[in-house]
């Protein structure tokens, strides 16, 4: 499956005009009220909410997560590096609402060694992910080798390289046992550094399934 990010409400409906399967919703990055986007996303389009840390406060930032589950998003994503307190009122929101937890890892500087990479997906698990989401940059192919090794590892999972080299991987990912991955609308509408459109990870698809 293939999730669309959605940076701003241009993105949003395009994304639904498009037909997408799921959205992630960037709350962070659209600046709006999930009560003004939930209205323009039909009931068969799932979504993620997510507000990635440094636009609002963390109160703020709680509160428009947990409006988006009552809302009717179908998973939450939320850093491993969330405070205990914080992480546990949203997973109590969670359960009252039956969505869905992503607790997901970023590293935008590098990719850890293989050892690293167990331990940091082994507690996304422990932290209360249902799927255990990472995204690192990718500076070498070890790199990648590493990233996809986890895909052996039991658990729901979502494992991607950044930037340019990481492509690959976003390619790979629903191959491997992903549960979905993600691509942007098009037009620099990137929420990640080497994240394909739309378009161009359904071409590549269309060829793969037809060869």
């Amino acid at each position: 499956m293939i999730c669309v990010s959605i940076s701003n409400m241009t993105a949003l409906k395009e994304a639904v005009e498009s037909g997408a399967d799921l959205l992630e919703l960037r709350l962070d990055l659209i600046g709006e009220d999930p009560s003004k986007l939930y209205l323009l996303i039909p009931g068969s389009i799932k979504s993620i909410v997510t507000c990635r840390p440094g636009v609002y406060s963390e109160s703020e930032r709680l509160r428009l997560l947990q409006e988006g589950m009552k809302l009717g998003a179908d998973y939450l994503d939320m850093e491993i590096e969330t405070a205990a307190r914080d992480l546990e009122q949203l997973l109590a929101t969670a359960s009252d609402t039956g969505t869905r937890v992503i607790i997901s890892y970023h590293d935008f500087k590098r990719t850890a060694d293989r050892e690293e990479l167990e331990s940091i997906m082994i507690a996304c698990y422990e932290k209360g992910g249902e799927i255990a989401k990472i995204a690192t940059q990718v500076n070498a192919p070890e790199d990648i080798r590493n990233l996809i090794s986890l895909y052996d590892l039991p658990g729901r999972k979502v494992i991607l390289g950044m930037g340019q080299g990481g492509r690959i991987t976003r390619v790979l990912a629903p191959y491997l046992g992903a549960e979905f991955t993600f691509a942007s609308t098009g037009r620099s509408g990137e929420t990640a550094p080497g994240q394909l459109s739309l378009k161009e990870l359904k071409d590549i698809y269309k060829v793969i399934d037809e060869s």
